[in-house]
């Protein structure tokens, strides 16, 4: 074998007559040691070894090679052996070095030899060096540096050759590798009485595997891959028939449940149990408590469960993967069962995936039917609110809603102030709003109106549908939900009086906007009916005469409401008078030291000519200012 090159080295250690009978016939045909050889460029190995890559894979490739060079150190051990009969067993060995550096492959180098005769058998343990690896070479010139050892052949050569002078197998394994990067190639060999943990990884490249053997195997674990895709895209279907059926979540897990054996359960984001199949009431609140306090104990479980997983927990095991809806992860679906390994758990894995794909869509179509019926119920109050129909037909009309609106009700206007705002946040905050009010509301079993009026939330609340609690409480919490649910905006609410004739709906609507101008960060909650006698004498009708009375009591500090420190003098009256005259109070409401306000106070007196401890002024004054925010006309 060449290599495009000599070596002059090659020649100096032995002469080839002495070790080998190499001879060229007259015929130009090549004999060594009785056998017909070939001379052959390592460059052509090369290439050979390439196209084995890319047509059997790199561990068929190694396997082959390796078998090999296994079958050529053996036919030169038998050489050797026949020989050199009765020479001494080391002797036997060393020669191996000779014969296979004659073969063009490499200049071996033995470093290390301990050998020891038991009966027929010898037992053998080998270190050495391989110096100019064609293999080594030509991996490189064809792949480049590689990222594990490449002389395969040369590891077969020396195992076949000494397997056979030794009586029993011999496991060689390259350690470092000029073709992997390393300084020189280095291998071990050891017969089995010497093999550690990390040589029976080697032994199945010893052992030959039909390629047509490996190839039904390969067929065989695609025809069951494909029966299980089949029975998943069978389950598949037929939970999308339920779907299109209008069958429930727990319909839908009761069949599953009924076609795979396997308990199910459906949680929502919380992890509170949505929907279950094969589980009993009792142990459903067990396993559920079981899974929450593992996920509360690895505080980001949760967060990583974005595909499917195989968890296991102290009495069961999960496969559990996300649902997922429009980016979001809205809940989870979990097979629960004793033991969940191997096939049985890709099988259940394959089919969990498919059946959040239901739970996605069962779910999309629901939000799509609950936001189309929220939509359609808004509509229809903005239409009442601006007085579009006739009692007839807002009775005709409210029967398709399934609202009795022709019974006491209240109307409920919710104001909010964003920071840092912006055209876009503002659209998504008020759409997140109605969803989050509709299911707030839904999810405590009362049935309301929703709509926008402007950038005004607008509620029709029943009074049967909130009772005991009635509608003073019922906002109180409904705000505390909202502000936990935005921690970055203001919410306030007004509340009309109670009305008996829905034609009159738009009459309680501007009521709930006066009473929601007339709350403050200290009161966010504003009713009408405790604006007493203010309520009434404001308007539509009248709001132009009440607002020119108003300005004319506040003079001289109603002449510019533009100027920013006439306003704060309003503001600070209005404080004050809303604490009775009580200086310590107001100073703390104003974030404003005692000096700072007597000066306030006194200038307000100076400039308005009035005696603030008189009932009767301050009375006026608290009037007029009051009227002025429920107009709209300022704002403190």
């Amino acid at each position: 074998m060449t290599n495009g090159h000599r070596r002059e080295s090659c020649l100096e250690i032995t002469d080839p007559r002495l070790e080998r009978d190499i001879s060229i016939e007259q015929n130009g045909l090549i004999y060594s040691d009785g056998n017909r050889a070939v001379i052959v460029p390592t460059s052509t190995f090369g290439v050979l070894r390439k196209d084995l890559y890319l047509n059997i894979g790199k561990d068929r490739v190694k396997g082959f090679l390796i078998r090999y060079g296994s079958d050529l150190g053996r036919k030169d051990a038998k050489v050797i052996l026949a020989k050199y009969k009765g020479s001494p067993i080391e002797e036997i060995i060393r020669k191996g070095p000779v014969f296979h550096r004659l073969q063009g492959h490499v200049i071996p180098i033995i470093t290390h030899l301990k050998v020891k005769q038991r009966g027929d058998k010898y037992s053998i343990y080998l270190e050495g060096n391989w110096e100019f690896s064609y293999e080594a070479e030509e991996h490189i010139s064809q792949f480049g540096t590689a990222d594990e050892p490449v002389c395969h052949t040369l590891v077969g050569y020396v195992s076949g050759f000494l397997t056979e002078i030794s009586n029993q197998t011999v496991l060689m394994k390259e350690v470092s590798c000029t073709g992997a990067g390393d300084g020189t190639c280095r291998f071990v060999g050891r017969t089995s009485d010497y093999w550690t943990e990390d040589m029976h990884e080697e032994l199945k490249y010893f052992t030959e595997e039909p390629i047509v053997k490996e190839l039904e195997l390969t067929f065989e674990k695609l025809l069951e891959e494909r029966n299980r895709l089949k029975e998943v895209s069978t389950i598949y279907n037929k939970l999308t028939e339920e779907i299109l059926r209008g069958k429930d979540l727990d319909s839908i897990t009761d069949f599953v449940y009924r076609l795979t054996k396997t308990a199910i359960l459906i949680e929502n984001a919380d992890l509170q149990p949505v929907a279950s199949g094969g589980i009993p009431g009792g142990q459903l609140t067990v396993l559920n408590q079981e899974f929450k306090e593992f996920v509360q104990c690895k505080e980001e479980m949760k967060k990583s469960i974005s595909r499917t997983k195989v968890i296991e927990l102290d009495d069961h095991m999960r496969v559990t993967t996300p649902v997922v809806l429009q980016g979001k992860t809205i809940g989870y679906c979990s097979f629960i069962c004793k033991e969940c390994k191997g096939e049985d758990s890709v099988f259940l894995q394959m089919i969990i995936e498919r059946i959040s794909s239901i739970c996605a869509l069962y779910l999309l179509n629901k939000k799509t039917e609950a936001e189309a019926e929220d939509r359609m119920k808004g509509r229809f109050l903005e239409q009442i609110l601006n007085n579009e129909f006739t009692k007839e037909e807002i009775l005709r009309r409210s029967s398709f809603i399934g609202v009795d609106l022709f019974q006491p009700y209240y109307m409920v206007v919710v104001t909010f102030e964003l920071f840092n705002q912006n055209y876009k946040t503002e659209l998504a905050f008020h759409e997140e709003v109605m969803n989050r009010t509709s299911n707030y509301f839904k999810n405590r079993g009362v049935h309301i109106l929703i709509g926008q009026q402007a950038d005004d939330l607008v509620l029709l609340f029943l009074k049967s549908e909130i009772e005991p609690n009635g509608i003073n409480a019922t906002c109180q919490s409904y705000l505390e939900y909202l502000v936990n649910s935005f921690s970055q905006v203001t919410v306030r609410a007004g509340i009309s009086l109670q009305s008996e004739e829905i034609s009159r709906a738009s009459v309680s609507y501007k009521e709930a906007l006066t009473a929601v101008r007339m709350t403050s960060e200290y009161s966010p909650i504003q009713a009408f009916e405790s604006l007493g006698i203010l309520g009434p004498l404001i308007n539509i009708s009248n709001q132009e005469e009440v607002e020119k009375a108003a300005l004319f009591t506040l003079r001289p500090l109603s002449q510019d409401l533009n100027d920013h420190k006439r306003m704060e003098l309003i503001r600070t009256l209005y404080v004050y008078l809303q604490n009775g005259g009580n200086l310590e109070q107001t100073s703390s409401d104003l974030a404003l030291s005692l000096s700072g306000l007597r000066y306030r106070i006194g200038k307000i007196e100076r400039e308005m000519n009035q005696d603030l401890r008189n009932p009767e002024v301050s009375y006026k004054l608290m009037l007029s200012i009051q009227a002025l925010i429920s107009t709209g006309k300022i704002t403190i």
